[in-house]
């Protein structure tokens, strides 16, 4: 609780999180299953690992799917990023807002950013708290919509595709009067892959805006800088 601050408030961040990695092991279309987790899970919690990642295999499965789906609206063939997502990078987080007594300018529940990977599907209970920013330099609440997700551009998404797809800046303020939980899903491209530009998204008059790099490489370059400033 109250670990990161990421936007310079005079408090903290109010939130805690849980966070785990994706292990092959658990992904039924894994090329190499042998790989070791780098997760750590609590030892006196029987069932927690497994319920977790029954819900994770769901979802990263649902998120391959969606690369089909932008794929296609990118105007690329439907299998465009397959190669990518064969090990992806498929990281979950439970977090926990309790209510919120200080004003938004003092602190926040966590602190605006976007997200490194290609998008974040994030799972909300029924408090509002979750915030995004508009092209207008406003702030517009994202109410929970019941038996839906919350699907979030990330940043190497966004080099990837020129500027085409936009990450979304977010931020929570939980001013609900109730704890508040949510289940993010952060899914982004194999490591190894380099961010090369989707072709549909450079021309002549439109040249890639970015610096080739793997996407492990832009992981680390983000890790390294957000926890350089998250206090």
């Amino acid at each position: 609780m109250k670990g990161y601050n990421r936007n310079g408030r005079k408090q903290q961040d109010l939130s805690e999180a849980f966070n785990w990695a994706y292990d092959a092991s658990y992904d039924p279309e894994a090329v190499e299953k042998s790989q070791p987790s780098i997760s750590i899970w609590p030892s006196d919690l029987p069932g927690f690992k497994e319920e977790l990642y029954t819900y994770h295999t769901q979802l990263l499965q649902f998120a391959r799917r969606l690369t089909r789906i932008f794929a296609l609206a990118l105007h690329m063939p439907e299998d465009h990023f397959d190669e990518y997502v064969k090990h992806p990078e498929a990281g979950m987080r439970i977090i926990h807002y309790p209510q919120q007594e200080a004003a938004a300018v003092d602190q926040n529940g966590i602190g605006a950013h976007t997200d490194f990977e290609c998008f974040t599907m994030v799972t909300q209970d029924g408090n509002d708290g979750l915030e995004v920013l508009n092209k207008s330099g406003y702030w517009i609440k994202a109410k929970p919509v019941a038996d839906a997700f919350v699907v979030n551009i990330a940043d190497c998404f966004m080099r990837q595709t020129n500027d085409f797809f936009v990450s979304t800046v977010h931020r929570v303020i939980n001013k609900s009067g109730r704890e508040r939980y949510s289940l993010p899903f952060f899914f982004g491209f194999d490591r190894s892959k380099k961010l090369e530009a989707v072709p549909s998204c450079v021309s002549t008059g439109n040249p890639m805006k970015y610096p080739v790099m793997t996407s492990g490489e832009y992981y680390h370059y983000r890790a390294t800088n957000a926890k350089a400033g998250s206090s």
